[in-house]
């Protein structure tokens, strides 16, 4: 009886470590979920508004309800020279560059801008997806489109 005493005395405190141990980890864990939660929320947003601002070049998706026409291009531009630099990946800024020379004064067409915006759709999706560890998107540039509707 005394051996099993003595048994059970050397199993316990290891068990009540052991459960410290796995909490510790648990709340670690939770701890970094709610980080990842928080930061891909932060990029969705920051990401969101660059999109918005990138549809003042399209004809027919300009803001009406702002007097200045060119507001929403220069709101672009600013996320893009400023904020970008610091919170995007390197292929998402080398894609936003592209776009605004697409739309360069010496440029004859800006038809390569929808393409370089559903290039640059693609790399926001696969940015944050990678944020969760999710698998990259399925969609193809073609699947991506700023359509021209008549109101």
């Amino acid at each position: 009886m005394e051996a099993v005493l003595d048994l059970i005395s050397k199993i316990v405190p290891v068990g009540i470590i052991g459960l410290v141990i796995k909490a510790y980890i648990d709340h670690g864990l939770q701890e970094s979920s709610e980080i990842k939660i928080r930061i891909r929320e932060s990029k969705e947003n920051q990401y969101k508004s660059l999109l918005t601002n990138l549809m003042g070049f399209f004809v027919g998706w300009e803001d009406y309800e702002i007097k200045d026409k060119t507001k929403r291009k220069k709101q672009f531009l600013w996320e893009v020279y400023t904020s970008v630099p610091v919170y995007a990946s390197d292929e998402v800024i080398k894609l936003c560059y592209k776009f605004i020379a697409s739309h360069s004064r010496d440029r004859a067409t800006n038809d390569n801008s929808d393409k370089i915006y559903a290039k640059l759709v693609l790399a926001i999706r696969k940015e944050l997806n990678k944020i969760y560890g999710q698998p990259d998107t399925n969609l193809i540039e073609k699947d991506i489109k700023v359509l021209k509707v008549d109101f």
